[in-house]
């Protein structure tokens, strides 16, 4: 069969990949994440492959690359889906092996799920795996009880109302690049809430957390950064309470580093008790009122060292993040 590739397709093409990749992988983007790419890093190549004849689409991959003063490039590979009916045909290679001539020698890091490890690493160089895995973990509305007896040490603002250069140092703190402009791109999103938490005492920035609105009548977070859980805490309920009409979305997610363990307590403290209990006493991927289960490694091709210690790279979901802190990946 021949295929022919098309570079940043139409919109329409965009959201059919959404469409299909939320049926049978459950990922969570909005229609406007595509415009965000395009125009927040410094260059997107989102590559498509269709049947020649037939014009059907077969799948995606997309790479960004997002420059820094007096640094090397850095590259993401995201997006990465085939059509169920094209899977096992190596159609994927055509597209990704063409992400990576662009690459080069360059760094780049992608996100994948657990199964591709071996053919990341061995086709690609993708050998500089994370330790841990990525938890997914989905809270149904349904089952879903902001807690009562937050701590009152905290307090969050909307972001639009905090200094960002104070902002912008704290983010300093979890990513070694400097992201302003890309924050404040995605912070004003349509369908996007943000807020910052401080310390009452000090007046000093201790986390902050946007929840999106997304495709299937869904809420992601993403990301959320907190000094501890008493702070995620206070984060995750503040945004949830302003989002309008909250108990009409089917479910909210969280994407987070398994080696942070506060990940999973954060989600059950906004567990109703009943449906708590039910979630402990069944195997960890079953469907039920929430489900925990690993998603996805983290794995790089490292050319140069470019990342503090115990940092990762990964830019289309906020570049480096730093593992003393709670980390909840979108």
């Amino acid at each position: 069969m021949e295929t022919e590739i098309i570079i940043n397709p139409s919109q329409e093409v965009f959201e059919e990949i959404v469409k299909w990749s939320g049926e049978t992988e459950d990922w969570a983007f909005q229609l406007g994440d595509y415009d965000f790419w395009r125009n927040n890093f410094d260059q997107l190549w989102f590559f498509t492959l269709f049947e020649k004849e037939s014009k059907n689409l077969i799948g995606s991959v997309s790479l960004a690359r997002w420059d820094s003063d007096g640094e090397k490039p850095l590259y993401s590979i995201a997006c990465y889906y085939i059509l169920p009916e094209y899977r096992g045909g190596s159609y994927g290679r055509i597209i990704f092996d063409k992400a990576m001539q662009i690459v080069g020698n360059d760094n780049v890091t992608l996100s994948g799920v657990t199964n591709m490890v071996e053919k990341y690493s061995k086709f690609y160089g993708f050998d500089k795996i994370a330790p841990y895995f990525h938890v997914y973990t989905t809270i149904k509305l349904a089952d879903l009880s902001i807690p009562s007896d937050l701590s009152d040490l905290y307090e969050t603002k909307n972001w639009k109302n905090v200094d960002s250069g104070l902002l912008n140092e704290y983010d300093l703190t979890i990513c070694s690049r400097k992201r302003q402009n890309i924050q404040n791109a995605w912070f004003n999103l349509k369908n996007t809430f943000t807020k910052v938490a401080f310390e009452k005492s000090t007046g000093k920035i201790v986390g902050y957390s946007t929840i999106r609105i997304v495709e299937r009548n869904k809420l992601s977070v993403a990301p959320l950064y907190a000094d501890n859980l008493k702070v995620a805490s206070r984060l995750f309920a503040d945004i949830l309470n302003e989002i309008p009409n909250l108990q009409n979305f089917k479910s909210v997610s969280l994407l987070y580093p398994g080696a942070n363990q506060d990940g999973l307590k954060l989600a059950q403290l906004f567990l109703q008790e009943s449906k708590f209990r039910r979630l402990l006493q069944v195997p960890i991927y079953s469907r039920i009122s929430s489900i925990t289960k690993p998603k996805s490694f983290l794995s790089f091709r490292l050319c140069s060292s470019i990342c503090l210690n115990f940092a990762i790279s990964e830019i289309f979901t906020y570049s480096l993040k730093i593992l003393n802190k709670l980390n909840y990946l979108p």
